[in-house]
C-alpha cells in the first residue's frame, strides 16, 4: 500500500505535481523570469544567462521550494494525512530561504528578504482576488 502512495502521490485530490507546478509558476511569474523549456536548458544556458548575484539567489530560492515541496511530500506520504495547500508550501519556501540566507553575504541577504516578501505579497494578492481572505488562517 505504502509503495502504490508513493508512486501516485495522489491523495485528497491533489498531486504533488500540480503544488510543484503552482510553486514554480509563482516564482516565475513574480519575477517575470521566461521558465526552462527543459532541464538541459535549465543547467545550461538559461541559468547562465542571469547575472551572478540573480543566479545565486535563484539557486537558493529553487532549493529552498524544492526542500518545502519534499517535506510536504514526506508529510504526505508518511502522516497519511490531506497535503498542505498551497499557500503553505510556498510560505515554507520562502521561511527555508530566508533561513538559509543566514549564510550569505548581508547584501544578498537584504536583496533575497524582499525576493521572498516580494513572492509571497504577490501569491496573498492572487488568492485575495479570488475570494481568500489572507487574514484567515492558513
Amino acid at each position: 500500500m505504502l509503495k502504490h502512495h508513493c508512486l501516485t502521490l495522489n491523495h485528497c485530490g491533489v498531486t504533488l505535481s500540480h503544488v510543484a507546478k503552482f510553486v514554480w509558476n509563482a516564482v516565475f511569474f513574480t519575477f517575470g523570469i521566461v521558465p526552462p523549456c527543459s532541464v538541459t536548458n535549465l543547467l545550461g544556458p538559461w541559468l547562465s544567462g542571469f547575472s551572478l548575484k540573480f543566479r545565486m539567489q535563484l539557486l537558493i530560492c529553487a532549493s529552498a521550494m524544492c526542500w518545502a515541496i519534499w517535506l510536504s511530500r514526506n508529510e504526505l506520504v508518511f502522516q497519511q494525512g490531506c497535503p498542505n495547500s498551497y499557500l503553505q508550501i510556498l510560505f515554507r519556501g520562502t521561511y527555508w530561504a530566508r533561513w538559509w540566507l543566514q549564510l550569505s553575504e548581508v547584501e544578498t541577504v537584504q536583496l533575497m528578504k524582499s525576493n521572498c516578501q516580494r513572492l509571497e505579497e504577490v501569491i496573498m494578492e492572487l488568492y485575495n482576488k479570488w475570494g481568500w481572505n489572507f487574514r484567515n488562517r492558513l
